[in-house]
C-alpha cells in the first residue's frame, strides 16, 4: 500500500466493505461519524480507519475509468444519474483527470470536513472512486440493485407452473 492508493476494509464478516484514500504517511482520508448523519471526510490513522480487520488495495489499471454499469444498474441509469449529481456538485472532472497519486491525495484532501454522505450517492466508496479515477461510483450500491431488481430465478420454474410468469 502506498501514498494515493485506494484502500478497504471488510467489515462485519465481508457484508460490506470501507473506503479510504491512504495518505502515505500513516494516515487515511475517508467519511466516518457516529452515525450516517453525521459522517464527515477526515483524517485518520490507520489503526483507527482498519478497526483491527485488514487493509486492502483496490487495483487499478493505469488508464482504468471505472467500470461500466451492468445489469439493473444500468437499466436504472446509474451513469447518467452519477454524472448529473457530480456536475450538480462540481465533482465531476472529465475524461482528462489527472490520475497521479499527487493529483489523488489532492483530491481527498480537498473534500476533508464535508458532510453530505449518503448511503446510495455519496458514500465512502464513492468518494475514494472519485478521488483516484474522477467519477463517483460504488459497486455495493451497484450489486445491491442489481439484486433488487432481477427477480429471483429459483422463483421463477414454480410461478411458470401455476400460471404467474
Amino acid at each position: 500500500m502506498a501514498f494515493g492508493d485506494h484502500i478497504f476494509v471488510s467489515r462485519f464478516r465481508g457484508v460490506y466493505t470501507h473506503h479510504g484514500i491512504d495518505c502515505g504517511d500513516g494516515w487515511v482520508i475517508h467519511y466516518n461519524g457516529p452515525t450516517p448523519l453525521h459522517c464527515v471526510v477526515r483524517r485518520a490513522t490507520w489503526e483507527e480507519f482498519g478497526g483491527g480487520d485488514p487493509i486492502s488495495v483496490r487495483p487499478y489499471a493505469a488508464t482504468e475509468r471505472p467500470h461500466e454499469p451492468r445489469g439493473a444498474w444500468e437499466f436504472l441509469g446509474s451513469r447518467q444519474l452519477q454524472r448529473l449529481l457530480d456536475a450538480c456538485t462540481g465533482r465531476l472532472l472529465g475524461d482528462d483527470v489527472d490520475t497521479s497519486r499527487e493529483a489523488v491525495v489532492a483530491r481527498a484532501e480537498s473534500r476533508l470536513g464535508e458532510g453530505g454522505f449518503d448511503f446510495l450517492f455519496n458514500n465512502c466508496e464513492h468518494f475514494a472512486t472519485w478521488c483516484k479515477t474522477g467519477l463517483s461510483t460504488s459497486r455495493q450500491i451497484e450489486s445491491l440493485w442489481s439484486a433488487l431488481a432481477e427477480p429471483h430465478r429459483s422463483l421463477l420454474p414454480r410461478a411458470t407452473q401455476v400460471g404467474l410468469a
